[in-house]
């Protein structure tokens, strides 16, 4: 059994911030998946991104670009990643949407000029998200959706298209 020494809880020998970032991010399991389809959909340097908003790190699953024209550059995406793997989709939802809103507002703070995206589950989408309270919550936040075939490991849809 382990055994913690009331002196080693002390304030001065527990460091939350060096304990904080030895912590790392768990991908959703539908991350790499994500990845894939956004490489059969032709999106390039996609990678993870740290943001730092006065001192509070957000981190986003996906950044990714798009060749658009030589003459117009690329277009910039910022990918949530969100599986639904728990009982209750609401309680996903409200997690997914905030983390999101999160995001969007971060990413307008750093001027950074990437359009967010939460990326789900096509299953997900058609079997629940169509109802109007989650139709209605997406619409009055203006969330950004990209579904995923997982078993393809293709995008479906994207509401609405980044081009």
């Amino acid at each position: 059994m382990l055994q913690i020494e009331k002196s080693e809880l002390s304030a001065s020998s527990w460091n939350i911030g060096t304990f904080r970032n030895s912590l790392l991010m768990a991908k959703d399991k539908l991350h790499d998946i994500v990845e894939i389809a956004l490489v059969k959909d032709n999106w390039i340097n996609i990678q993870p991104l740290t943001l730092d908003y006065a001192g509070t790190d957000l981190n986003l699953d996906i950044v990714a670009d798009k060749l658009i024209g030589a003459d117009q550059g690329n277009f910039k995406i910022a990918v949530e990643v969100k599986s639904f793997s728990n009982p209750s989709v609401t309680y996903d939802f409200h997690q997914a949407v905030g983390q999101y809103l999160h995001y969007r507002m971060a990413l307008s703070y750093l001027s950074i000029e990437r359009m967010p995206y939460l990326a789900i589950p096509e299953a997900i989408y058609i079997n629940y998200l169509i109802q109007p309270f989650f139709q209605d919550s997406l619409a009055l936040h203006q969330v950004n959706l990209v579904t995923i075939d997982p078993l393809h490991q293709e995008i479906v849809r994207w509401n609405p298209n980044p081009l």
